[in-house]
């Protein structure tokens, strides 16, 4: 979903329209990836939902943008937020929130294990930090709506 909406507003600024018809096939390619692993992730959450809730966390708190490992890539990366391809209010607002609290509920999953409830409140706090972190947040019960899990 981050690549998707980062190759979707990349296109958005560049001022060409073949850049920006090229960048829009990219992004709906991502989204194909995108709902194959929602779906996943869904179907794992009926299943398990303590380790879902622990590789969330995982995820969540260790979440780095492709090419992160690269030199230059910080300097890069406050170049494409400046631009507003993509930030943690981006991040927060239309990653985050809508896949972790609306379309996995995150805050209504039941019979957790212990670890998997401080999991959860590891996640919850670290939406909240976010949220004030990043400039011009939302917060999550405003964020864009996402189709629970049927």
């Amino acid at each position: 979903l981050a690549t998707r909406i980062a190759h979707r507003n990349t296109g958005a600024i560049t001022g060409d329209p073949v850049a920006e018809r090229l960048l829009v096939r990219v992004a709906l390619d991502e989204n194909l990836h995108y709902a194959f692993y929602r779906d996943v992730a869904c179907a794992a959450i009926e299943l398990d939902p303590s380790a879902m809730v622990l590789a969330m966390k995982r995820q969540v708190l260790g979440f780095a943008m492709p090419g992160f490992e690269l030199r230059g890539f910080r300097e890069r990366a406050i170049t494409i937020a400046a631009a507003g391809i993509y930030d943690l209010r981006i991040h927060h607002d239309q990653v985050l929130c809508p896949v972790l609290l609306r379309q996995w509920r995150l805050r209504e999953l039941r019979g957790l294990s212990d670890e998997a409830e401080r999991a959860r409140e590891a996640v919850l706090t670290f939406l909240e930090s976010l949220g004030g972190a990043s400039a011009n947040a939302e917060p999550c019960q405003n964020a864009a709506p996402a189709n629970a899990c049927a």
